[in-house]
């Protein structure tokens, strides 16, 4: 019978999410495989969630649940680790739609650990760090970058891989954005892509993006 490997291989990694009009966004990238899986939760008119460090990717839709409940972000994310067993070794930001922001970093997360955040628009989250100077990029480009909120979260995340990425080197990122769409709120995902194994994640990711939004047009 297969077995679900747990914690074998925990996505150390560098996130940011973020609010854009009605759009909610995120990006991460790891030395982890198939980090997309288990790190970027959105949903729209609620907010974003990034969950790392040794990661518990209930967190993700449990803190949203709570949300769309009315909790404020602080309120969700207190309720959904008093839940969880080893809030310790877990590293979660969390964004409403209405840019409200938490966040929670626990006290054995390996390596370098960096967060920031601005209320009304981003957060951004790290351990096992290359160096503080990863989120710090992160930032600075995606306050100074101009276009729409895909890729200003992209050249965030090229950034933070430029400035040295997960400190075993990057080996998986992945994109989510969501907003109104046709389908209204059953389905609000504008963008969901990942490269899940690659020696050069982020620049394969976006290079999938852009061929998926050459084919959208």
């Amino acid at each position: 019978m297969f077995q679900v490997p747990v914690f074998t291989d925990p996505p150390m990694t560098y996130s940011m999410i973020a609010v854009e009009g009605t759009y909610i966004g995120g990006v991460t990238a790891s030395g982890s495989i198939a980090v997309g899986s288990r790190v970027l939760w959105c949903k729209y008119k609620v907010g974003g969630v990034i969950t790392q460090g040794y990661t518990n990717p209930s967190l993700g839709p449990v803190i949203l649940n709570l949300m769309e409940k009315d909790r404020s972000p602080q309120e969700a994310l207190d309720e959904a680790l008093s839940m969880d067993r080893s809030p310790e070794v877990r590293q979660v930001g969390v964004i409403s739609a209405y840019g409200e922001v938490a966040i929670h970093c626990g006290s054995e997360l390996p390596g370098e650990v960096g967060w920031s955040y601005r209320e009304g628009s981003y957060v951004a989250l790290g351990n096992l760090l290359s160096s503080r100077e990863v989120i710090d990029r992160i930032v600075e480009t995606f306050l100074e970058s101009g276009g729409d909120l895909v890729w200003r979260l992209l050249s965030s995340l090229k950034a933070g891989q430029k400035a040295g990425g997960d400190a075993r080197g990057d080996r998986a990122a992945a994109i989510l954005v969501v907003g109104p769409t046709e389908y209204g709120r059953s389905y609000d995902r504008i963008m969901d892509l990942r490269i899940d194994f690659s020696p050069e994640p982020v620049e394969e990711l976006i290079g999938l993006v852009e061929i998926f939004l050459s084919r959208e047009r």
